[in-house]
């Protein structure tokens, strides 16, 4: 198994890029675990991996990187776990709501579907039906230039 991990190498695993990386080092919440003093490259290990991945899954949930920092800076494990436990709840109800969404849009797909086959079919018969906006017509008794006495 690989010891380090170069910057593009673990932002691919991560998927996400290297300036992210790079960003994430200078604000402090995720450094390398080595980095060349002569090039300035940034290695990354398999536990700077796990902690990036709960960044990005943590991201997902749309919290903040400050703090997603102060969870990830706690020296209680007990309470990352709950923190973590609270986040996993939290995306298995995003999970259900998006569930649902999707779901309501693939009734709306199939009705529009239906109502485009229908419309298909009267196209080639020659007939058709199309829905119009509600508007006003003013009516006149006279074929002269219409003005408020002939209307």
């Amino acid at each position: 198994m690989k010891k380090f991990f170069s910057i593009g190498e673990a932002a691919k695993a991560v998927h996400t890029t290297s300036e992210t990386l790079r960003h994430y080092d200078r604000i402090g919440l995720v450094k390398p675990s080595a980095t060349n003093k002569s090039t300035k490259y940034r290695y990354y290990t398999q536990q700077d991996l796990v902690r990036l991945n709960t960044v990005r899954a943590l991201q997902l949930m749309d919290l903040p990187l400050h703090e997603i920092k102060e969870v990830l800076e706690y020296d209680d494990l007990e309470k990352v776990v709950e923190f973590l436990d609270r986040a996993e709840k939290k995306a298995d109800e995003k999970l259900k709501a998006l569930q649902y969404s999707k779901s309501k849009i693939q009734l709306a797909k199939a009705d529009y579907e239906r109502k485009l086959r229908e419309q298909q079919k009267l196209k080639f018969s020659g007939a058709f039906l199309k829905d119009l906006p509600e508007r006003i017509i003013l009516l006149s008794d006279t074929l002269e230039v219409p003005t408020l006495d002939n209307l």
